[in-house]
């Protein structure tokens, strides 16, 4: 796929098909996201590629409730469109039926704090794209920080690998009308 195609088909998708990917390319995925730039090079990440029936049963036990526990915050941001609220709770309770989540650690208390989650989120990018690359999709989501599971997340899956920071879901998508937004003007300037 040309790097514009792969760009421009990428999108949020949050209703996946159970079908499991490969652990070859999955591989391939992480060995592409973490070629990312980093700040002076210090590669801040730490990624748990979550895909064997047994640990998905492990992160939903944690992730239990947090659906619930966002829902008041998603009617106050969508009141007018209740359907979008129906989505996100339904995607943050089961995560679309991703059959791959990736969790994202920053590894230690680093001086600048800035940078080092930037080069996180640097990785991340390129592990979205590179799952693109391959026919499949994903959905960048910071929830468990907002329901206040990140510690167990990280007590469980990476215990002294470094602070939570966000999750991809990974998979084939079932959503056959899903499609990138369509981005707002003036977002930026040519100087």
């Amino acid at each position: 796929m040309e790097f514009k195609d792969v760009v421009l088909s990428r999108k949020s998708v949050r209703k996946y098909k159970s079908t499991p990917v490969p652990t070859g390319v999955l591989e391939q995925i992480m060995e592409l996201g973490v070629t990312a730039p980093s700040a002076t090079n210090l590669q801040h990440w730490y990624f748990v590629v979550i895909s064997s029936p047994e640990k998905r049963a492990e992160m939903a036990a944690i992730m239990k409730n947090s659906a619930d526990i966002l829902l008041p915050a998603l009617n106050k941001r969508f009141p007018n469109h209740p359907e979008v609220v129906k989505e996100t709770h339904s995607f943050t309770e089961e995560l679309g039926g991703a059959p791959v989540c990736i969790l994202a650690f920053l590894q230690k208390d680093y001086e600048n704090m800035n940078d080092a989650t930037q080069s996180v989120a640097a990785a991340m990018e390129n592990i979205v794209l590179a799952a693109r690359d391959k026919g499949l999709d994903t959905c960048w989501l910071t929830a468990p920080i907002d329901v206040e599971k990140d510690k167990e997340l990280e007590a469980h899956f990476a215990p002294r690998k470094g602070k939570f920071l966000a999750m991809l879901t990974l998979g084939y998508s079932d959503q056959p009308n899903a499609r990138s937004p369509k981005r707002r003007e003036g977002r930026y300037v040519i100087i």
